[in-house]
């Protein structure tokens, strides 16, 4: 069922500068020091689009390459990105912008601690909020995940011996300084706050991953979330072939989980039984 899609490209371009010694730094120091920086960058716009799409597989695009410092100009680019999606400029528009905006200002924290961070995905609320063809329900990443991908930004970095590294976006620019990489800094505990099963709730299926680890998505007709699928018998039919569609009805027993970890409180929603699954098309219920 699932199928490759070419790359569509988003609005927004970064540069990545990294200052070299001509005739003393080695090339294969720079250039794969450049070439994990780009991959960092990457995870960092895939941290950023993890409740847009979580199949959504951000891609730097060469656009060029400057002498002096070595200057890569990266331009952005998605693959899988939703049908709905595909031929609708404001949300290329809005979706570039906002892997720009939060790079710049996720970038600029890369040294804070976890308030620093916190405070940095607060200033990109109203940028999710702000999607043009969306119900609700996008929102910044999860204070762990941010704080992850700018670990791996910042190792990134620190493969890279000599001189400055600076991203430069039309925000401005930010310098990622060098620091040394030891152990990765212990993670904040998680506390969970409430679990919640709500009985036979009637979702939309809005996208069907039929991929392992990957969640659905759906609206309860309010709102649009993720939810994994813990049903083995209801994966068991997927993998037997049975139909699932955009748009069709399920009727499920869900669980909502509440979970704090520092400042940032997320929530994680399971389906724990599929009852009924009504086709949009021939609109049957059918049995379990």
């Amino acid at each position: 069922m699932e199928r490759t899609l070419n790359i569509e490209s988003v609005e927004g371009e970064i540069a990545l500068v990294i200052d070299y010694r001509p005739g003393e730094s080695e090339a294969v120091a720079v250039l794969a020091g450049a070439m994990r920086l780009i991959e960092s960058l990457d995870k960092l716009d895939h941290c950023l689009l993890s409740s847009i799409d979580t199949t959504l597989e951000p891609v730097s695009i060469l656009n060029d390459v400057q002498h002096s410092s070595l200057k890569i100009l990266l331009a952005r680019a998605l693959r899988k990105i939703p049908d709905e999606a595909v031929g609708s400029l404001d949300w290329k528009k809005w979706v570039g912008a906002l892997l720009v905006k939060g790079k710049h200002h996720l970038l600029e924290k890369i040294e804070a601690d976890d308030a620093g961070i916190a405070q940095a995905l607060v200033t990109l609320e109203g940028d999710y909020l702000a999607a043009p063809n969306t119900t609700a329900g996008y929102a910044p990443p999860a204070l762990a995940d941010a704080r992850e991908a700018l670990r791996h930004v910042a190792a990134a970095r620190a493969s890279i011996p000599d001189g400055k590294v600076v991203v430069q976006t039309e925000i401005g620019d930010v310098e990622i300084r060098r620091i040394p990489v030891g152990e990765p800094p212990a993670m904040p505990a998680e506390e969970s706050l409430s679990t919640n099963v709500l009985k036979d709730q009637v979702l939309i299926i809005e996208s069907a991953v039929f991929k392992e680890g990957n969640q659905w998505r759906f609206s309860d007709g309010s709102a649009s979330f993720a939810a994994a699928i813990a049903d083995e018998g209801f994966l068991r039919r997927v993998e037997e072939g049975e139909r699932f569609g955009k748009g069709d009805h399920l009727v499920v027993d869900l669980a909502i989980e509440q979970s704090r970890v520092g400042a940032k409180i997320s929530t994680r929603r399971e389906i724990v039984t599929v009852k009924q699954h009504k086709d949009r098309h021939l609109q049957l219920i059918l049995p379990l």
